[in-house]
């Protein structure tokens, strides 16, 4: 800053008091009365607590505050001039590849910047057609290989040179990837990667070495566990290679990372801000040139994690804010996934809109123009901070393990993963989590975008994604209604009167309707009143919302009559009464945090009992 803008600076600020980290604490004490401050912090996946307010003391003694995109440790990227990205169109190819490269060479004049080819029989596909119809010198084509990732390369190679054009100016990558899939490289397996990098090292924007965080993010890792398994299982690949013959420095060069980009909206702006500042130290640690951290290339693409089946229109929210966070953080090309992937093979509607999110982004929202807009956020770069630190712990302790390859061995990277997916689901089933439209907030009049019975049984859809729980007990209401030509039906009755009672009612009649049940919510003075009522009623399940006295001795029994024999669910927690009202006609309790799996689950088993009972 200028002596002339500091002065401006002073002139602009003189009528007002400076105010410290402690006034701004003390004024928050106050207005919160008798609620602790420390009761706004928010203890996340990442074993982090997040203050309910940051500032300058937070980023005080950061080193990196002051740094400039471009400078060592390049945690701010090492662009020049904007903060430009790729927008790639990924397209899945399953025979010769005509129609899909067709479809890309359409993508490419509709704001595709690039392609990201998802090759199933790359022995199939048609370089040579593809070499016809796609300038390869001009645009970034990019491909995902299972196998024989070079015999596919140096088929793509020889039909270059038959045609004269030169390999040299090809841009991508080559996302062959075995250590994360699999956990380690057979011998063959390395030999690929090794050869790979010798057919690449004369094309320069060519990226040989693909490490896909994305392997532990789509099964619910948390941000912690993705940063630091990315980056051992990046040291295991420099290690392998380099014991093969492979110079080091080659092995930096053709670095790149595959990494989702989530719905944790700030947190995804600090995951690739802190992996940055994290792989320069590891380029520091192999005692390389540091100017080689810069290098590396990190392919963002929308979270397969958050995608649902149900609402899925809300897909395209979802998908804009996770593209807007890797684009902040500095993503070099970014994958916008078509809202109905989960389901079905994606039209060109769906295509149109998600390419179309990265164009706005750019064309509208002129995110292209800044570099590192986060700088400067006390919060952003303390959470960066944080987030590194803790990341870097969890990758100290995997090389002492041995390394990446003996800590997947021992089940300690998935092991580790799975004890945060599992508390993921559980805070799912809880409500603590929401995911709009599936287990909060559901379309009443939504009707399944494909035949549930064979989107279930389908090997194509997705199992690890974070709705997949409460998507199948949807599909079985869904069913249901397929068979019995009508939904499944909730009352949820509320005798007498209390604030408590409604919220519990309410509760009870929004899980419902997100199983697809047809819900009915009804007011009752007394015990009798709805015990008479609902004797007769047409319903799958009664759910009570009373006083205590009435729910135990004399509701459930009045309803053991039925003539349908409905799951009868109250809705509070019964905590030590739990067996008492069990034994007096109660099967379930629903309530704010309980278990709500366990519910669907002895609801969905009555209604399969029902059918089969037809």
């Amino acid at each position: 800053m200028t002596t002339d803008e500091q002065q401006n600076q002073e002139r602009l600020f003189a009528d007002f008091t400076p105010a410290t980290a402690a006034d701004w604490e003390q004024k928050a004490r106050k207005d919160l009365r008798e609620t602790p401050l420390e009761s706004l912090n928010w203890h996340t996946y990442e074993g982090i607590d997040i203050k309910p307010y940051y500032a300058k003391e937070d980023i005080a003694d950061l080193p990196f505050v002051k740094q400039k995109p471009g400078d060592f440790p390049f945690m701010r990227g090492n662009k020049n001039g904007d903060n430009s990205w790729l927008n790639v169109q990924q397209i899945q190819v399953t025979d010769d590849g005509r129609q899909a490269i067709d479809k890309a060479a359409d993508a490419l004049q509709r704001g595709a910047d690039g392609i990201h080819f998802v090759v199933l029989q790359p022995d199939a596909f048609n370089v040579a057609y593809l070499v016809e119809k796609v300038d390869l010198g001009q645009h970034s084509v990019s491909y995902t290989l299972q196998s024989q990732p070079n015999a596919f390369l140096k088929r793509l190679y020889a039909e270059l040179e038959q045609r004269q054009v030169s390999h040299r100016n090809l841009k991508g990558f080559v996302n062959f990837d075995p250590m994360t899939a699999k956990g380690g490289l057979t011998k063959e397996e390395r030999s690929e990667i090794t050869t790979l990098l010798d057919l690449t090292k004369d094309s320069p924007e060519l990226y040989g070495v693909c490490v896909n965080g994305t392997s532990f993010s789509s099964i619910g890792a948390s941000m912690t566990q993705e940063i630091a398994y990315t980056l051992s299982a990046a040291v295991a690949y420099a290690d392998r290679l380099t014991t093969a013959g492979e110079p080091l420095e080659s092995v930096l060069r053709n670095m790149q990372f595959c990494m989702a980009s989530g719905t944790n909206y700030f947190f995804e702006i600090a995951k690739l801000r802190a992996l940055r500042l994290l792989w320069s130290a590891v380029v520091e640690a192999y005692q390389a040139e540091p100017a080689l951290a810069a290098n590396l290339r990190i392919h963002s693409a929308t979270s397969s994690w958050y995608q649902t089946t149900l609402d899925p229109y809300v897909n395209m929210l979802r998908t804009t804010t996770e593209a807007m966070s890797a684009v902040i953080a500095g993503c070099d090309s970014l994958t916008v996934s078509p809202f109905d992937s989960t389901f079905k093979a994606s039209d060109e509607f769906s295509e149109r809109i998600a390419r179309n999110v990265s164009i706005i982004l750019k064309e509208e929202a002129y995110l292209d123009k800044a570099l590192d807009p986060a700088a400067g956020s006390y919060y952003l770069e303390s959470l960066t901070n944080t987030l590194a630190q803790k990341a870097w712990e969890l990758f100290k302790e995997v090389e002492s393990l041995g390394g990446f390859e003996d800590a997947y061995d021992s089940g300690f990277i998935l092991g580790s993963i799975t004890e945060v997916s599992r508390e993921k689901f559980r805070n799912l089933a809880t409500g603590r989590d929401i995911l709009v439209g599936t287990n909060k907030y559901p379309n009443p009049n939504e009707t399944l975008p494909a035949d549930p019975e064979a989107l279930i049984q389908s090997v194509a859809f997705d199992t690890t994604r974070a709705a997949y729980p409460t998507e199948v007990m949807r599909m079985a209401t869904e069913l249901h209604l397929r068979k019995r030509k009508r939904r499944p039906r909730a009352v949820v009755a509320t005798i007498g009167n209390g604030e408590q009672r409604l919220v519990n009612a309410t509760f009870a009649q929004e899980f419902f309707s997100c199983a697809g049940f047809e819900t009915e919510q009804h007011q009752f003075a007394s015990v009798e009143e709805a015990s008479d009522q609902l004797t007769n009623a047409a319903a799958e399940v009664v759910v009570v919302s009373a006083s205590e006295a009435a729910y135990v001795n004399e509701f459930g029994p009045r309803l053991r009559n039925h003539h349908a024999k409905p799951t009868i669910i109250l809705a509070d927690n019964p905590q030590h009464m739990k067996e008492e009202m069990m034994a007096n006609g109660y099967d379930e309790f629903i309530f704010d945090g309980c278990d709500m799996s366990t519910i669907l689950e002895a609801v969905q088993k009555r209604l399969a009992q029902d059918e089969g009972n037809d």
